[in-house]
């Protein structure tokens, strides 16, 4: 691939469906990672039967999406009100979908690249202004982008804060390339889903969406049998 941010920009338009996105030539690679990563769980709702709406920090829709450029809170409300996505799926509860946002457990506050979000936890969230905690989550994301191939480090970075979340709360490693020595901590790693190479047009690239899709029929099945997912 020649030109590989070129490459994701397309793809995250492609995926948006149309709703144009702040992210440029401009900003960091991972940063575009991270959105392109954002864009796969909107564009698996919508292959889903899913309808997205985009809304502020005020539950307000938007057509307008200004993201998180650092980790933030979902209950901040600053001088800028940042998007998240809202997904519906038949009579299911709302989830939303977070772009660098922080989650707690017990003392341990830990950043989520794309954090898919039981509504009622988002909102509960924002009117008591604290950080989430694990139970509301559908699906946590870790993005790395790195063109040389994602260090053994950021494996093992990952690998110990997800030991200080509980096991139920469902993540996804994901990175643009390819590493033995990262892909061997993650592998022996328990219950900790992994995908490397995932890039616009790999089928590393399907593989993430069909992880996005199982957190999607999982949380979809509480509620309403009847829709397909």
């Amino acid at each position: 691939m020649t030109d590989p941010v070129g490459a994701l920009l397309t793809e995250l338009a492609d995926a948006m469906q149309g709703v144009a996105t702040p992210f440029t030539r401009a900003d960091a690679a991972d940063r575009i990672y991270e959105g392109f990563l954002f864009a796969q769980v909107i564009a698996t709702a919508a292959e889903c039967g899913g309808r997205v709406i985009y809304e502020d920090c005020y539950e307000k829709e938007v057509q307008d999406l200004v993201f998180r450029g650092a980790p933030g809170v979902i209950h901040g409300r600053g001088r800028r009100s940042f998007t998240h996505a809202v997904l519906y799926f038949g009579a299911a509860r709302p989830i939303e979908v977070h772009l660098r946002v922080k989650v707690q457990w017990k003392n341990f506050d830990g950043e989520s690249d794309v954090l898919l979000i039981d509504t009622n936890a988002a909102r509960h969230s924002r009117d008591k202004r604290q950080l989430p905690k694990p139970s509301g989550c559908v699906l946590t994301i870790e993005g790395k982008y790195y063109p040389l191939g994602v260090p053994r480090d950021e494996a093992l970075k990952y690998v110990g804060m997800r030991r200080s979340f509980p096991p139920s709360m469902a993540s996804l490693f994901v990175t643009n390339s390819f590493s033995t020595h990262a892909r061997k901590c993650l592998s022996h790693a328990n219950r900790l889903p992994f995908e490397f190479g995932a890039m616009p047009g790999t089928r590393f690239q399907t593989y993430v969406r069909a992880h996005i899709r199982e957190a999607f029929k999982a949380w979809v099945a509480e509620y309403d049998f009847g829709h397909e997912v």
